[in-house]
């Protein structure tokens, strides 16, 4: 069987079809809220962990969820009840719900979601209502409505730190970062991690992965070692530096070149020379899976 080939028949086997989403209306732009907190949280943990000097793991997680949890929900609660964002977790009935129910006093609505949007809570609404002479009836219904979505709200996502912590662990996919010019290698360890039921998130340039580390959290790193802009050596240095303790992969056409002991000492924990062996990458993959804490 010729290089080309094989190739194709790893990736058939290896492809397997993305996580199931809950029904999306059509055209809504969709997105995930864990996701979109865990990213926000662990944006928030690496800028702390920088002004502190070290990694400040859960704690930085935890505050974050302290000072920022609720405004955080109330925001992209309002995207969804406005039709902006189709959020998962949230019910599919309270989508646009602003503009689908209350077409017959639009202004009114769109005036009390504005309202929330600046914080205000229900007898804040209400006294302006009266204050600014509007049908008090009318802005109760619509209240009234929405406080559904919040209890909804209040009983899917808990609320306490400790528990938000778990949950952002429950709906963390583990991840992986797999640096390479190359779109074939990409290709093929995206199909091969995916497999392996990893979140795999790529990068073509040294200087475009160091972006991406800095606001999302890695289970594995695959870097390939000539890069454009920034060596792949020099983005795994950078990561074990700063506190990251997980498998970060060394691939390249000529590791010959390099000391291993040079390698390590960059901080990598795996060294594979291309080709590599499908094997053995599957093999890292399952044993960096099995090292993530329960």
């Amino acid at each position: 069987m010729d290089e080309k080939t094989q190739r194709e028949s790893v990736r058939a086997y290896y492809n397997r079809p993305s996580v199931r989403r809950r029904n999306v209306p059509p055209g809504a732009f969709a997105k995930n809220l864990f996701e979109e907190a865990a990213r926000e949280a662990y944006r928030h943990k690496w800028i702390e962990s920088e002004k502190a000097g070290y990694d400040m793991g859960d704690k930085a997680i935890e505050d974050w969820h302290r000072r920022f949890w609720h405004a955080f929900v109330r925001e992209r609660w309002i995207q969804h009840i406005q039709g902006e964002t189709f959020w998962h977790e949230l019910d599919n009935g309270d989508f646009g719900v602003v503009t689908r129910e209350f077409g017959d006093s639009p202004e009114l609505a769109g005036a009390i979601v504005g309202k929330l949007k600046e914080g205000g809570e229900n007898l804040d609404i209400i006294q302006w209502c009266i204050a600014s002479g509007y049908d008090l009836g009318k802005a109760l219904s619509i209240l009234g409505r929405l406080d559904l979505n919040v209890h909804r709200l209040a009983s899917q996502l808990d609320s306490s730190g400790s528990e938000f912590v778990r949950n952002l662990r429950a709906h963390h996919r583990p991840r992986a970062l797999v640096v390479d010019e190359d779109p074939d290698v990409r290709e093929l360890l995206r199909a091969l991690l995916e497999y392996e039921k990893m979140e795999v998130v790529e990068a073509v340039t040294g200087e475009e992965a160091m972006d991406i580390v800095q606001s999302r959290r890695f289970d594995l790193f695959i870097l390939d070692l000539r890069l454009p802009k920034r060596h792949g050596a020099e983005i795994a240095y950078y990561l074990r530096r700063h506190g990251v303790h997980r498998f970060i992969v060394a691939i390249g056409a000529s590791l010959d070149e390099w000391h291993e002991c040079d390698l390590y000492d960059c901080g990598f924990t795996h060294l594979l020379k291309k080709p590599f062996p499908l094997a053995g990458m599957s093999l890292i993959a399952r044993n960096a899976l099995q090292s993530l804490p329960e």
